[in-house]
């Protein structure tokens, strides 16, 4: 996402996931979402799964689920999934870059734990404890166009189904 924008020339990365908001899932889950959805798959095992990674790993202070999700997301088109299979040889480096590029984009924010992007994104707190969704989008956004440098710098094909 880049340069200022106005109030109704929302990014199309929040278009697209904003139903998803509306329906109560985090950003790890959002984050899988979108791969899914570009896959023109639906799994709604693997989405609850992710729930596991939102707010801070159940507001325990953990990683932003941005990271781990993510991590997630490109493990799902390259990593091993079935005896079979064998993931990607570059599945660490691709894993590793993310990750740096993820610390480095919320260096600003003071660290990459929840609380700490939360804080530093203006996120407010519900009544709940949770943070609101959409003050995170933008970087939500951010992660997705990451995530898809890597998936194209990486030779990787969102349809496949086993890493080649």
């Amino acid at each position: 996402a880049s340069g200022p924008q106005g109030e109704n020339d929302m990014n199309p990365v929040l278009m697209d996931v904003l139903p998803f908001v509306r329906q109560g899932f985090c950003c790890s889950q959002l984050l899988m979402l979108l791969m899914l959805q570009a896959r023109g798959e639906e799994n709604p095992a693997l989405v609850r799964s992710l729930q596991g990674l939102c707010h801070g790993i159940g507001h325990s202070e953990g990683d932003c689920g941005l990271l781990p999700g993510g991590a997630c997301v490109l493990a799902l088109l390259c990593g091993k999934g079935a005896d079979e299979e064998v993931p990607h040889q570059m599945l660490n480096p691709l894993l590793n870059e993310y990750a740096t590029w993820f610390y480095e984009r919320t260096a600003q924010y003071g660290g990459y734990t929840c609380p700490q992007v939360a804080a530093g994104l203006g996120a407010r707190k519900g009544e709940d404890g949770v943070p609101d969704p959409v003050a995170c989008g933008e970087l939500l956004a951010d992660c997705w166009v990451k995530i898809g440098e890597l998936v194209e710098s990486y030779g990787l094909d969102i349809t496949a189904t086993v890493a080649e």
